[in-house]
C-alpha cells in the first residue's frame, strides 16, 4: 500500500471531519460513522471516473465498469489496515447479508454525504490530492474508525459495513457540489511546451 504524507494528513483531517459532523458531543453511532466515511470514499472514487455527475438526480444508481475495477483499491486499503493493525477476521463472519452489518446506519446515503463532501474535498485538494487519492485517504479513515469501533461491533460487522458503503458511495449519484475545486490532475493543461 503506497500512501504518501498528503494522504497519511487527509486521512487524519477526514477521520476529524467525520466525528465532528456525524458523532454528538464525542460520541458516535459506529454503523453510522462506517458507513459515512465508507460511502464518501466510494463516492469519492466515483467523482475521479469524471463522469458529468451534475447532469444525473442525486441518488440515482450508477453502475458502470469503473467502479467495479477499481472498487477493490477501496477494500483492500481497508484490508491491509486492519491486518498491519493486528485486527483478525473470521472469514465465516464476512459477506453482505444484513444481519452481518450489524445496526442500521442512522443516515442515508444522500444525507451522508450532504454533511461531509464539501469539506472532505477541499481538505482533499488542499493536501494536493487526486480524486483517486482522496478515495483511498478515506477508505483509510473508515479503516481507522472499523479499528476505533472493533470493541463495541466487533471488527467482521465493521468491515461488511464498510465494504457495503463502498459500494454504495462508488454506485449512487452524490448531492451536488456548490463549488467543486480542481483536483491536482484536473488542473494540468493537457499541452505541453517543449524546452
Amino acid at each position: 500500500m503506497n500512501i504518501t504524507s498528503q494522504q497519511n494528513k487527509a486521512t487524519g483531517e477526514l477521520v476529524d471531519l467525520v466525528a465532528a459532523k456525524v458523532g454528538s458531543n464525542r460520541a458516535i453511532h459506529p454503523e453510522t460513522a462506517i458507513s459515512t466515511s465508507a460511502r464518501l470514499a466510494g463516492s469519492l472514487l466515483l467523482r475521479s471516473f469524471n463522469f458529468q455527475l451534475e447532469r444525473l438526480t442525486p441518488g440515482s444508481v450508477l453502475l458502470s465498469d469503473e467502479a467495479n475495477e477499481k472498487g477493490p483499491i477501496l477494500i483492500n486499503t481497508l484490508a491491509a489496515f486492519l491486518s498491519a493493525s493486528n485486527i483478525s477476521l473470521d472469514q465465516a463472519k464476512l459477506g453482505g447479508q444484513q444481519d452481518q452489518r450489524g445496526q442500521e446506519p442512522q443516515l442515508d446515503i444522500l444525507n451522508a454525504l450532504s454533511k461531509l463532501q464539501e469539506e472532505a474535498i477541499k481538505t482533499c485538494v488542499e493536501n494536493g490530492l487526486t480524486m483517486e487519492q482522496a478515495a483511498q485517504s478515506a477508505a483509510l479513515a473508515t479503516a481507522f474508525i472499523v479499528k476505533e469501533c472493533a470493541p463495541q461491533i466487533g471488527a467482521e460487522i465493521g468491515f461488511n459495513v464498510a465494504v457495503y458503503g463502498f459500494i454504495e458511495g462508488s454506485k449512487t449519484v452524490p448531492p451536488i457540489v456548490a463549488t467543486m475545486p480542481k483536483s491536482p490532475a484536473s488542473a494540468k493543461p493537457w499541452y505541453k511546451f517543449w524546452q
